[in-house]
């Protein structure tokens, strides 16, 4: 047993050693550690601390955006403003506006095979979407302009659709308002609870902005007053389709809210969005979409 007595005096010996061996690394680790730290805490008093360098430079970016136009709720000029992005990958891009403007604008090409289960429906589309911020009983205005570019068809045989809304649930088929290209024009054609009339149509337009805004109260007992590119729309005027005998009207008495966007409030779109099969590819540009209690704040 004697011999086994001076183990513990080597082991405590060796483990001292250890300890005076290892003692620069576990310093510089410890270092390093305390310095990962403290620069975290640098960074969260650079946000807060109100003389500070970061905080100054925010104060100068918050100083060179517009401020929002009085009555304005809503605008989106790029993808990521809006709620909802129904598109195939790569569909809608930031683009330059093909006017020459300088300003960039939104492009929608959208393929034949742009369908469920990639996008909402059998038919093609690529679609951005407003939030829902429209309720029942609400008066509002809202803005959007698209550009039909050179080689965009010519005629269309069945429909395509540019703009719409409100909409929203139970999405129980067409909305109560929407602008399509059908054949060689422009119209709105109004939903089944209107026999499908036509209270608006104009020549297809390429190479040209097409502005066009909304003044509508969202109810079953609401109206719609519209303008594009800055002149008010007289409803049913010499040649629409008009079955029942609509007078000629800058305000049209109807309901805004029907069994197909009745389930809720409703957000306003735009898009690219066709029969299938008409064409392999079709591209097309979108502006700004915007939503307001006033004219001036939609179109500002």
């Amino acid at each position: 047993m004697r011999l086994f007595r001076p183990l513990p005096a080597l082991f405590a010996l060796l483990a001292a050693s250890a300890l005076l061996l290892l003692a620069p690394a576990l310093a510089s680790a410890q270092g390093k550690h305390r310095h990962r730290h403290h620069g975290v805490a640098r960074l969260a008093s650079a946000r807060i601390a109100p003389d500070g360098h970061r905080a100054r430079r925010n104060r100068q970016r918050s100083a060179q955006r517009p401020k929002p136009a009085a009555g304005l709720l809503f605008r989106g000029s790029r993808v990521s403003d809006f709620a909802l992005n129904q598109s195939a990958p790569g569909a809608v891009t930031e683009a330059a506006d093909p006017a020459g403007s300088g300003r960039e604008v939104l492009k929608m090409t959208v393929q034949n095979s742009d369908v469920a289960p990639v996008t909402p429906t059998s038919d093609p589309r690529a679609q951005l979407l407003s939030p829902s911020i429209i309720d029942p009983g609400e008066e509002f205005w809202w803005s959007g302009s698209f550009y039909l570019p050179g080689d965009f068809p010519s005629s269309v045989p069945g429909w395509l659709t540019v703009m719409e809304g409100p909409y929203g649930a139970p999405f129980d088929g067409t909305p109560p308002w929407h602008v399509e290209v059908n054949g060689s024009t422009l119209r709105w054609s109004r939903n089944d609870t209107y026999d499908w009339d036509v209270p608006w149509q104009a020549p297809l337009v390429k190479g040209s902005w097409v502005d066009v805004t909304v003044h509508e109260r969202f109810a079953a007992d609401g109206w719609v007053e519209m303008w594009v590119n800055g002149q008010q729309v007289a409803f049913f005027g010499p040649g629409s389709y008009n079955p029942n005998h609509e007078p000629t009207t800058t305000r049209l008495p109807m309901a805004t809210r029907d069994h197909s966007n009745d389930g809720g409030p409703n957000f306003t779109v735009i898009q690219s969005y066709r029969k299938a099969d008409m064409f392999n590819s079709v591209s097309l540009f979108q502006g700004a979409m915007s939503i307001g209690t006033t004219q001036a704040a939609v179109e500002g």
